[in-house]
């Protein structure tokens, strides 16, 4: 450890700070790589690498890895870097891989959507409360940044959707929009889950890892929209009532359907939703047909807010901003 404290430390562009319990966060002369010294009783090396930046020095913040980048030459060129700051017997492949975000950048038309989006994904997102995570404080800063942030835990690791915009904003970084308003999905997926993916693919090395994860990231992407999310598109209540009245349900499904709609407004989360309108339907088996009957009329079993007043009676579902059209499956 004290060896590489010294090669790090010899490399005047590299930034070293000390941190808390005997650790040391250096910021290396490549933009993309972060090393973190650990000198407690189990001395161990952490690396956090903007894959991205690997290929792309001097891409913006916004951009991220696509399936049809280098992903062997970004394997070469990052054990290059991890050598040149920690050693020879330091690359790519003395690591193990703890963790992979996967990402998906959404472009949207209007300046309040990202916003929107999060606050619509928090309320129809299939979960249980105790496995969201929030930012503490009661203080103006952590209300505004869980206003525009979502994540929960899952049991592959997170999934996040946030505001991107105000993220950079947030921490006064620089960028150039590219839309109205940014909304950013991302998957991580933690050490059990890197380590299980390899096992059960006979991969043997990081690089290769990165490959996978890269070319499967999309199907994980459809994978958790559909077993989390309900199809349909959101509608204001004023809509969702009309579209029910001008169905072709029968009367008793209409009955429930317009229940559920006055009741799964008060909700905060999805579980708060389903215990509202259990309780006014007072059947399951009729809670179970009616949430068949919304996606048979392609409307989510959540509305648009009161307080959205920019004039949509209805905006696209997750399935339709991703393109995701698959079967309810499990991850």
């Amino acid at each position: 450890m004290d060896a590489i404290m010294e090669r790090a430390i010899a490399e005047p562009s590299n930034k070293i700070y000390e941190g808390n319990h005997n650790s040391f966060c250096v910021h290396t002369k490549y933009p993309c790589l972060r090393i973190f010294l650990y000198r407690k009783k189990y001395k161990y090396i952490r690396v956090i690498i903007t894959a991205n930046k690997v290929l792309y020095p001097e891409a913006d913040c916004l951009s991220i890895l696509n399936e049809n980048d280098d992903v062997v030459l970004l394997g070469t060129k990052l054990n290059d870097m991890l050598t040149d700051i920690l050693g020879e017997e330091y690359g790519l492949d003395s690591f193990k891989l703890s963790r992979v975000d996967c990402c998906v950048n959404v472009m949207l038309s209007k300046d309040f959507s990202a916003e929107r989006y999060v606050k619509l994904i928090s309320r129809s997102l299939n979960c249980t409360r105790d496995m969201m995570e929030e930012y503490d404080g009661d203080d103006e800063l952590s209300k505004n940044r869980n206003k525009h942030s979502f994540r929960v835990r899952t049991s592959f690791g997170a999934f996040t959707a946030y505001d991107k915009y105000f993220q950079l904003e947030d921490i006064n970084e620089d960028f150039e929009a590219v839309s109205d308003a940014l909304l950013r999905l991302e998957l991580k997926f933690d050490r059990r889950h890197t380590h299980d993916t390899m096992q059960n693919n006979d991969i043997q090395n990081n690089t290769k890892a990165l490959a996978f994860y890269l070319k499967n990231s999309r199907s994980y992407f459809e994978q958790f929209i559909s077993s989390r999310f309900h199809k349909g598109r959101y509608y204001t209540v004023k809509k969702m009532r009309e579209i029910v009245d001008n169905s072709d349900l029968k009367k008793c499904e209409k009955k429930h359907a317009l229940k559920h709609i006055e009741s799964q407004y008060y909700g905060e989360y999805f579980c708060d939703v389903v215990k509202k309108s259990k309780k006014k339907i007072k059947s399951e088996r009729a809670f179970c047909n009616m949430m068949s009957n919304f996606e048979y009329l392609d409307m989510s079993p959540i509305s648009l807010s009161y307080r959205d007043k920019h004039g949509d009676e209805s905006v696209p579902s997750l399935y339709e901003l991703l393109g995701v059209d698959s079967p309810n499956t499990a991850i």
